[in-house]
């Protein structure tokens, strides 16, 4: 084997162990800071991995060392059945405050869903081990869109049961230490009178200790009913004093992408919202795929796209 030979192949091993085995080397990238808004926090979100690797605590902890080895000051670990054990949680919050990561936790489930609650008490007291946002996330709409495919907001009914759960997942959450928040995703921004009610309507009438997390894509992508960029900005404005952390992805053509990329909402803007107004965390969310090192190419092209604008 020739020398070019060897030298290529020792690249390879060490660019797989910095992904893989990152907790056993002591060099660490510089942290991601933005170029003009330097109290804002980059991180991501697990969910960029679910197709290819299940939630575990050596799964989490790799996820960690990934933040750690890459210049991230915080993840999203997204476990959407809370199946992670409370002895798991600890182990992972302990690991990753040594590591210097903070950790927010979110579960997957709409407060429709019939599983809610069974997996919100599973969730909240793991989410209180993490040092971070302190936040616990669930998604505002669940299965029963996925169960009606023609479906664009929620009934009356609906809309009354949604409050009430909200406000209470917020009470309960409030008693542990963190900020329940809500994403918003496929029902629509804004309802239409007589006919549906949207994610506003949710924010307008739970009580204030009820939080929102902000996807930056789904208006225009994953939402039955599109927004314009206008009305999206001005309803994160609006709402903003209940605003705890934003995903940041884009959108294009109606379609979440697997890259971060131009957005109809320009990012520069939404940043600058959220550092006026000392809302830090930004979390990296891209479409998911099934391929684990394609996975972590789109992260890093992701980071790419932003330094070549927002980061140092």
């Amino acid at each position: 084997m020739n020398s070019f030979l060897i030298l290529f192949f020792s690249l390879t091993l060490i660019s797989s162990c910095k992904r893989n085995n990152s907790s056993k080397t002591d060099i660490l990238a510089p942290e991601l800071i933005f170029k003009q808004h330097k109290n804002l926090k980059l991180g991501f979100t697990t969910q960029l991995f679910a197709e290819v690797a299940p939630v575990s605590l050596v799964s989490s902890k790799q996820f960690v060392d990934y933040a750690a080895s890459s210049g991230f000051t915080w993840l999203e670990l997204r476990d959407p059945d809370a199946i992670l054990t409370m002895e798991e949680c600890k182990a992972i919050a302990d690991y990753a405050k040594e590591k210097g990561v903070e950790v927010a936790y979110a579960i997957q489930k709409g407060l429709l869903d019939a599983d809610f609650w069974i997996t919100f008490e599973k969730g909240i007291k793991k989410a209180a081990f993490f040092h971070g946002p302190k936040t616990f996330r669930a998604l505002a709409g669940g299965e029963e869109f996925n169960t009606d495919t023609t479906k664009t907001g929620w009934d009356a009914a609906e809309m009354s049961q949604i409050v009430k759960y909200a406000d209470s997942a917020a009470l309960i959450a409030q008693k542990n230490g963190l900020q329940f928040v809500i994403e918003n995703g496929t029902e629509p921004l804004y309802g239409k009178e007589a006919k549906y009610f949207g994610f506003a309507d949710i924010i307008d009438r739970t009580r204030e200790e009820v939080g929102w997390q902000f996807d930056t894509a789904n208006p225009f992508s994953v939402s039955r009913v599109h927004s314009s960029s206008d009305t999206v900005m001005a309803f994160m404005l609006k709402h903003i004093n209940k605003l705890s952390y934003i995903h940041l992805k884009s959108a294009q053509k109606g379609m979440p992408q697997r890259v971060l990329t131009n957005n109809p909402i320009a990012f520069e803007e939404v940043f600058q919202a959220l550092a006026k107004h000392k809302i830090l965390y930004v979390a990296i969310e891209l479409q998911a795929v099934d391929d684990e090192d394609q996975a972590y190419e789109n992260l890093e092209r992701s980071v790419g796209f932003l330094r070549e604008k927002y980061l140092n």
